[in-house]
């Protein structure tokens, strides 16, 4: 475990952990960028101690989730936009400039954002591991905002209801509705999702409204794709196939994409074969 430190800028408080690992093979850095809802050290504590790669090892808590928090301490609506610049804001407090991330759903989504906005800044595109990156789950935009709508409906629950369980049961169907349903998982995932429960509602909407606008602007979401020459795409073998097809397709059209389906796995994918994805992420981030 790491020490947290804290970033303070003009709207947030960014909570992050630095690890070093010094049997690493490299002396390059790693930002890892979690998903909806649950933190940074939740989500990679079970992959970290795999990785052979990087000496350094930067795990933020995205605003709204974590120890992350609006500066005036309540949690209120986010921007896709918004998240971006604050981790752009601590790579700069930490003069990070040459480094590799690592993404999951949400952070996957932050991470393409990030590597288009550096790329058309000037900067060389930054090599890629996303696991189910938020935007990417359908090749259609216009089928994506009508997936997107149950995620809205998931955290108008939440909000309006007040029945956080409710609300992130739905979102759990919306996003595995072929997990397998073990007592256990999902009184887990129940319990992880539901720690900051309106920071995470407003999570799924930042990326909602961020997909209804690609929808209206198709050329966003290929320019954000195009500028990733690099990217390693994870899936779940029991995530939607068409997910797993937009992800194929990328994949055969980008000679830098490639895509490992991971065999009985739904979303929950850093949780579920955090030792297999850790391998796979080796080997993709060793080679030239």
């Amino acid at each position: 475990m790491s020490d947290v430190h804290f970033l303070s800028l003009f709207n947030s408080r960014i909570a992050y952990r630095l690890y070093e690992n010094k049997d690493a093979t490299t002396d390059r850095h790693c930002l890892l960028l979690h998903g909806a809802g649950v933190a940074g050290e939740i989500t990679y504590s079970p992959i970290l101690p795999y990785f052979t790669n990087w000496r350094w090892l930067l795990v933020p808590d995205i605003k709204g989730m974590g120890e992350s928090f609006h500066l005036h301490g309540k949690e209120a609506p986010v921007t896709i936009s918004e998240l971006t610049h604050d981790i752009e804001a601590l790579l700069v407090h930490l003069n990070w400039q040459d480094f590799d991330v690592v993404g999951y759903s949400l952070g996957g989504l932050i991470a393409l954002n990030l590597n288009h906005r550096r790329v058309i800044s000037g900067h060389l595109p930054v090599k890629m591991a996303l696991m189910e990156p938020a935007s990417l789950d359908r090749e259609d935009l216009n089928a994506l905002s009508e997936v997107r709508k149950k995620y809205r409906q998931a955290s108008s629950i939440i909000r309006e209801t007040g029945d956080v369980e409710q609300g992130v049961a739905h979102f759990m169907d919306g996003v595995s509705p072929n997990r397998r349903k073990h007592p256990v998982a999902e009184a887990t995932t129940q319990s992880r999702l539901a720690h900051r429960p309106h920071g995470f509602s407003y999570a799924l909407d930042a990326v909602t409204n961020h997909v209804d606008v690609l929808a209206q602007a198709p050329e966003h979401r290929d320019a954000m794709i195009r500028s990733a020459k690099e990217v390693f795409l994870f899936s779940g073998e029991l995530s939607s196939e068409q997910l797993r097809e937009h992800y194929q397709k990328l994949s055969e059209q980008f000679p830098g994409w490639q895509h490992k389906v991971m065999s009985a796995c739904d979303h929950s994918l850093p949780f579920q074969k955090p030792r297999q994805i850790a391998n796979h992420i080796n080997r993709w981030f060793a080679l030239n």
